[in-house]
């Protein structure tokens, strides 16, 4: 699809490697303005802290956090800020994860109807112990991805910003106008059930 500008949105890449393998996750967050090329800074550096501090509590030391990257999506050749202060963070888990592939869906939620208004967090490098049984994640591990992630909602929402989904089409057309920006209020869980992401696979992805 063409670039289709979204004004005033910073998307936040958490850019991994997981067994060798490039995974990353990523976030839009809507800057209620134009984002400055400090403002791209804080939200990278914002990110890495979360990850580093919070996240990394809860996966395998076998993912490393190679990088934040922020790109301002209002323009097609907008700034981007790359954030990577060291090559030595990583989960702390020190025991064997979950495959590549294998992963535990967190719902971002706006409180709306509709798919276009909820988004999704996949959590790699799962500790293999966390398993209830042959399909599920028990239910203290994926309590603890959801506390994660709502603390990363909490401290965007604390600088007065909003992670956002940006819903781009409808009824499988583009949307006229351009864009429409959902909040989001909640990390949820809707199942325990593991999840695959093909493109995690080694030799797989990018």
């Amino acid at each position: 699809m063409a670039f289709v500008a979204a004004p005033n949105i910073v998307m936040t890449e958490f850019r991994m490697i997981l067994a060798g393998q490039k995974i990353e996750n990523r976030v839009m967050i809507n800057n209620e303005g134009s984002p400055t090329l400090s403002e791209l800074q804080g939200y990278a550096t914002l990110a890495w802290d979360w990850w580093e501090n919070t996240y990394a509590a809860s996966i395998c030391t076998s993912c490393l956090l190679a990088g934040v990257v922020t790109t301002d999506m209002g323009v097609q050749n907008g700034q981007q800020y790359t954030y990577a202060p060291d090559t030595t963070t990583t989960g702390e888990v020190a025991t064997i994860a979950m495959p590549n592939e294998t992963a535990f869906c967190v719902t971002l939620s706006s409180g709306l109807r509709g798919r276009s208004a909820r988004g999704r967090w996949f959590v790699a490098a799962i500790p293999d112990a966390s398993r209830a049984d042959a399909n599920n994640l028990n239910a203290t591990a994926a309590e603890a991805y959801r506390s994660a992630i709502q603390t990363l909602i909490d401290a965007v929402e604390a600088l007065a910003r909003h992670i956002v989904i940006v819903s781009y089409v409808s009824n499988k057309v583009p949307r006229p106008g351009g864009p429409v920006y959902f909040e989001v209020t909640n990390a949820t869980i809707t199942d325990t059930i593991l999840d695959s992401q093909r493109r995690r696979k080694p030799g797989v992805g990018a």
